[in-house]
């Protein structure tokens, strides 16, 4: 079993400050467990300073240019607001050499868009942030999305973000050294229970906790069926109630019908395809359900203030 690991990671623009400390604290808690450096880091990035989402710039220990590929055994990629529009040749040609040298190839948020566009998750299971679910899809046909915190697939291993990078770091911990090791870092961490990788995300649902259990079916029937639309009736029925208490539940929830509830869902899924995708508006049309280009421009117009392509190419500017 290899005794010690070198880490890099690599920072993209508005990253999230939340991935990088729970990467960070993590491996160096691990050390102190372990009484010696299994683990030994570098974080990198493509300019010398690097801002995060919560305007906190950091300065990289080096730029991504200057990595020498045979001292790195865990690579991971931290992303987060708009990483998915990130695009940089380099990176994806150092992941791949990483890969062909058998390096562990990681990724945090929208860093997977970054793998996935080096194409090294295709055939691959991964996780994706629920709300990044459709437009990721969409985008990367060949990657299996899974729902869970975080997964581990062969020398993959990826995460949805937020407070679940801890989790899979001390998977990651107890994968190298032992289940005990991993709890001892937990324990240092205030970390009561360490989630295992099979554990979904609370978001995938897309409604509070609070909301009613019938609530809460409803709306994931409705997610799952955005191009195949149900009727509200065929909604009712598979859940076991009627459609009228299903629409005074909904009223009670969210101030809304369950059609324009679901209409709501459609729609937001065509914004983040519009945002985060480059699939034709025809397109989008159809796998938002909409029989008609024309009909759901109107649809989005209204919902958004900007007819489609408007969008589109306000978001991308």
């Amino acid at each position: 079993m290899q005794s010690e690991y070198r880490v890099a990671i690599v920072v993209l623009p508005n990253f999230t400050l939340l991935a990088l400390s729970s990467v960070v604290d993590t491996l160096r808690l691990a050390n102190r467990a372990l009484g010696r450096e299994a683990y030994a880091w570098n974080v990198y990035g493509l300019q010398d300073t690097v801002v995060a989402s919560s305007h906190v710039g950091i300065v990289p220990d080096s730029l991504l240019t200057g990595v020498h590929d045979d001292e790195v055994d865990i690579a991971i990629v931290c992303g987060g607001i708009g990483g998915h529009l990130y695009n940089e040749r380099h990176l994806r040609a150092w992941l791949r050499d990483l890969d062909s040298r058998g390096a562990i190839i990681g990724a945090i948020s929208t860093g997977i868009w970054q793998v996935a566009r080096a194409g090294l998750l295709d055939s691959y299971r991964c996780a994706v942030h629920w709300d990044d679910l459709p437009s990721f899809s969409a985008t990367f046909p060949l990657v299996e999305v899974r729902p869970e915190i975080f997964v581990h697939d062969r020398r993959r291993l990826t995460c949805s973000g937020g407070v679940a990078v801890i989790d899979m770091i001390l998977y990651l911990v107890a994968v190298q050294f032992g289940i005990a090791q991993a709890d001892s870092v937990a324990d240092l961490l205030i970390h009561a229970r360490i989630r295992s990788s099979d554990e979904k995300q609370r978001g995938t649902a897309g409604s509070p906790q609070a909301t009613p259990r019938t609530v809460r079916r409803a709306v994931t029937l409705m997610e799952r069926n955005i191009e195949a639309t149900l009727p509200i009736t065929a909604i009712a029925r598979e859940i076991g109630c009627s459609t009228r208490q299903l629409e005074r539940l909904f009223t009670e929830a969210f101030g809304m019908s369950p059609k324009r509830y679901y209409d709501g869902v459609r729609l937001r899924h065509a914004r983040k395809l519009l945002v985060e995708t480059d699939v034709p508006l025809s397109d989008v049309a159809v796998q938002c359900g909409y029989p008609s280009q024309a009909q759901f421009a109107t649809r989005f117009r209204t919902a958004f203030g900007k007819p489609p392509l408007r969008y589109r190419l306000h978001a991308h500017r």
